[in-house]
């Protein structure tokens, strides 16, 4: 039997902090995930899901798939790199091979007794990866490797030109529309059933392609210009200005302008203000008119503090990555390149740091810990919100972030804990 499986492999924390509670295969670029878009490519095979053991439990509540159980020993296994934008399926049937970029394996095709002692603990780590490069035969493949944050919004723009035209093809304009609204190449826009469109849009798909989900809101006088994805009960607040590359998960609600900028599930960004070039994680809010520079004045290439290393990222243009259960304060101003972790406030008059390690409380007084009790309660009730509620398997995950960021918070001055 034929089975493909997903994987993470030793360079997942780089993705951090937006990778604590998901699998790198869940983070969108374009108008999917790597997973939806894998899964999308070989109907009728059985998927495999492996991640690090403790997100386990969450990801098997997700989906409908195995996760972290071993090959049987007759199956035929395609093993696909989550980090990895295929543009194409990779061959179920061929010669047992590695396909390397360089140092990362991409895929590995093998069979029978050779899938025998493969797990997901096999693509974590280098030296068995150097073992099976001794055995098996390797082969160079040219495919986009997500390594960093900023290689998703890189990507993101053209991805979802690219996404539309393979699996959408052409225009539908569903829903309601009131009169008054404009569309502009409308066999590049895609709008799903029971959408509501107000007077005053404008969607301008010139430039590239727009997609709406199931359920979407856009509310009077905004402007959309393509490439834009706006995932499933998503909604656009009066007078937004989505301009290309404005990626919105299920579940959000937005405004102001939007640029080039992934949300995932379930983040609010309801009022004015600036957000550019970054990628923001589930259940994060941003308080009215907070903005963020993706520019800097010297116009020079960005460099990002990670893991106590500042890194080159090859672009003039970077915003920011912002971690789950974050929120910002009215009238936060974001600097260039800025990280901003797992379940962090920020409430200040002033320029928050570049880089905020995992459950801080950041104030103009105050810079502290905040306590994953705390931390917990307040997020059980924001996800009651939105008739929500969080399982002891997600529970468990966002305790098990806690301690498993501490050593962030080590490096970080923090006078006390809240």
């Amino acid at each position: 039997m034929q089975h493909i499986f997903i994987f993470e492999d030793d360079q997942h924390l780089q993705l951090s902090p937006l990778v604590y509670t998901r699998a790198v295969y869940e983070l969108r670029c374009g108008l999917f995930t790597p997973l939806e878009r894998i899964v999308g490519h070989y109907p009728n095979t059985a998927v495999n899901l492996y991640c690090r053991d403790y997100l386990a439990d969450v990801l098997r509540e997700q989906y409908p798939y195995r996760v972290n159980e071993p090959p049987s020993a007759d199956a035929h296994c395609l093993f696909l790199n989550g980090r990895a934008i295929f543009p194409s399926p990779i061959p179920l049937e061929g010669p047992e091979e590695l396909g390397m970029q360089g140092e990362t394996l991409v895929y590995a095709r093998l069979r029978g007794n050779n899938t025998q002692g493969v797990s997901y603990e096999t693509f974590l780590s280098k030296v068995q990866i150097e073992q099976m490069k001794g055995v098996f035969k390797t082969t160079t493949i040219d495919a986009p490797v997500i390594s960093y944050f900023w290689d998703i919004i890189k990507h993101n723009k053209s991805q979802i030109e690219t996404d539309f035209a393979a699996t959408i093809k052409k225009g539908c304009l569903s829903g309601k529309q009131y009169e008054g609204v404009h569309f502009l190449n409308s066999e590049r826009i895609f709008v799903d059933k029971d959408c509501t469109i107000k007077p005053g849009c404008v969607f301008d798909a010139e430039g590239g392609p727009i997609y709406l989900g199931k359920h979407v809101t856009i509310a009077p006088n905004t402007t959309i210009e393509g490439p834009v994805y706006i995932g499933n009960h998503s909604t656009v607040q009066s007078a937004a200005r989505l301009r290309p590359g404005a990626n919105i998960g299920d579940h959000c609600k937005v405004g102001g302008e939007i640029s080039n900028t992934v949300f995932h599930h379930y983040s609010n960004k309801q009022h004015d203000g600036f957000l550019g070039d970054s990628y923001v994680g589930s259940w994060v809010n941003l308080g009215a008119d907070t903005v963020n520079s993706n520019l800097l004045n010297t116009y020079k290439i960005i460099k990002v503090k990670w893991e106590g290393r500042i890194i080159n990222t090859g672009t003039i243009f970077l915003g920011a990555a912002i971690g789950d259960h974050t929120k910002t304060a009215i009238n936060t101003t974001i600097m260039t390149g800025s990280m901003f972790g797992f379940s962090c406030n920020v409430a200040t008059s002033g320029y928050p740091p570049r880089y905020l390690p995992s459950f801080s409380w950041h104030s103009d007084k105050i810079q502290a810990i905040y306590l994953v009790e705390k931390a917990l309660q307040v997020a059980k009730t924001v996800m009651k919100r939105r008739d929500k509620e969080m399982s002891p398997a997600e529970e468990q995950l966002f305790k098990t972030v806690f301690i498993r960021t501490e050593r962030e918070r080590g490096k970080s001055r923090h006078g006390k804990n809240l």
